[in-house]
């Protein structure tokens, strides 16, 4: 339904009973596109502010610690949701709560799992990188990283 140039979220998105019968049809399984934009820009600004504390106070390991949760969200999050706190976040209080609504799509998320292994493992040599004082390696590799992510 279109109203004032605005197009009803409804129409371009079914009710979650329609998504959940398309994706058992299609043997696809569901993700929640809310939870993993939270997760995407949770890691993204970790990881810019890592950068930006590498650069700005390179005498003090604070770069290096944000990197390297950064990197411990993204990697261990893939086995272990708990660790995933951006995504727990939405879960648990901004859904439950009615801040953001869940966003059910049928994806494969075979390639998705092992970017997040890659993406937490180049944030730890970032991290890594950082804790040496190599401010420009670590920022070289998060910044390859970063518009990855946000894909």
């Amino acid at each position: 339904m279109r109203y004032h140039g605005i197009v009803d979220r409804d129409t371009l998105h079914p009710d979650r009973e329609t998504v959940m019968a398309e994706a058992i049809a299609h043997e696809t399984e569901c993700t929640d596109v809310t939870a993993r934009r939270a997760h995407q820009f949770g890691v993204v600004g970790l990881s810019v502010l890592g950068i930006a504390f590498a650069w700005i106070a390179p005498e003090m390991p604070t770069g290096g610690i944000l990197l390297l949760a950064a990197g411990v969200i993204m990697g261990v999050g893939r086995f272990w949701a708990g660790a995933d706190i951006f995504r727990q976040f939405v879960w648990r209080v901004a859904e439950p709560r009615g801040w953001v609504q869940a966003d059910l799509v049928p994806e494969a998320m075979a390639t998705r799992r092992v970017a997040r292994v890659i993406g937490g493992l180049v944030l730890g040599a970032a991290a890594v990188l950082a804790f040496a004082d190599e401010t420009v390696a670590a920022t070289a590799l998060t910044g390859m990283l970063v518009p990855m992510m946000l894909l």
